[in-house]
């Protein structure tokens, strides 16, 4: 019955969700400049020499598509990061932008970088990938349960790292699960409190000297899909970036919102990504910046390690 009362909440959000697309017709930004993009990256160290790295193994989770065009396609990501993270031996992909065709130029595109091994998971993760993962990217709806949570505090607790993209944050509702984990992510959906919009967002960086946000601007304008209020200890979370949303649903005033943080679990770390609703988000150079940075701090390498990624196969103005 549990799983049953999850997959009614799932049905209601996508049909919320065709509707506020079709009633709104949302459009995607528009490209960035590659001079501002470039400006940004000159000002972070230079990612290590390849001689240098590890070998580092990610595995990418994700599930069936729930949502409208362009939203939440979580099996596009999987396919197509596969192969910006690992290269062509990764996938079949031929392109890794996730809106829209693939740009005019394609040098390096499929390269991937170098010494990192990708495979996928559908739903989660299998025990040998636990075993050999230095990082896991989860983005889709997770099933949540005592096994779950236990098996990913296992994985933190030896020194993996997780990375929480969009509705992996919400636990299905089930007695304490969301604030277990929140426990072990940070910050977590709650049931009765949490909300959410579509629509433009300024993205406010809050800790711009850490090292997944150097180099980037104060404010970033994007269009996406904040949660917010969310639960958890906000003394254990390092708040990177915010997004000022309403108190409640009948005011208009607003406060601070975590959007992008940090937090660690035993010898692990978390990096989680609040926004991802829509597929050009993944595009967007900027988020790629600290989607990639915090992909690698989690996995406890250098943030700038995927810097020569963030450019790769994606639409840029002049």
């Amino acid at each position: 019955m549990k799983s049953k009362a999850f997959i009614c909440v799932l049905f209601v959000a996508t049909i919320s969700s065709h509707l506020a697309s079709s009633l709104w017709a949302v459009e995607a930004p528009k490209p960035r400049s590659r001079s501002e993009v470039e400006a940004v990256l000159a000002k972070a160290p230079k990612p290590p020499a390849m001689q240098k790295l590890r070998e580092l193994n990610v595995v990418l989770v994700a599930f069936k598509k729930d949502h409208g065009a362009n939203e939440h396609d979580y099996p596009l990501w999987q396919n197509r990061w596969a192969v910006l993270l690992g290269g062509e031996k990764a996938g079949q992909e031929k392109q890794v932008n996730l809106y829209g065709p693939a740009p005019k130029e394609q040098k390096q595109v499929l390269a991937g970088a170098p010494k990192v091994q990708v495979s996928t998971a559908y739903g989660w993760p299998g025990k040998k990938q636990f075993k050999k993962a230095d990082l896991i990217a989860i983005f889709c709806y997770v099933q949540w349960d005592r096994e779950k949570l236990a098996q990913a505090k296992q994985y933190l607790d030896r020194g993996g790292g997780i990375v929480i993209m969009h509705p992996a944050v919400i636990a299905p509702k089930e007695k304490d699960l969301d604030d277990q984990l929140a426990g072990l992510i940070g910050l977590a959906w709650d049931q009765k409190r949490t909300r959410w919009r579509h629509g433009q967002m300024d993205l406010k960086i809050t800790a711009p000297d850490h090292p997944i946000c150097l180099g980037l601007p104060r404010t970033i304008s994007v269009l996406d899909e904040p949660y917010w209020p969310l639960i958890g200890d906000a003394g254990k979370v390092n708040v990177l970036v915010t997004s000022d949303e309403t108190i409640s649903k009948d005011s208009k005033e607003t406060e601070p919102e975590p959007m992008f943080y940090t937090c660690e679990h035993g010898k692990g770390r978390v990096f989680s990504c609040i926004i991802g609703h829509y597929t050009w988000t993944f595009d967007d150079p900027y988020c790629r910046i600290l989607l990639l940075r915090g992909m690698a701090w989690a996995a406890s390498e250098s943030p700038y390690r995927f810097d020569p990624l963030v450019l790769r196969g994606i639409e840029l103005a002049k």
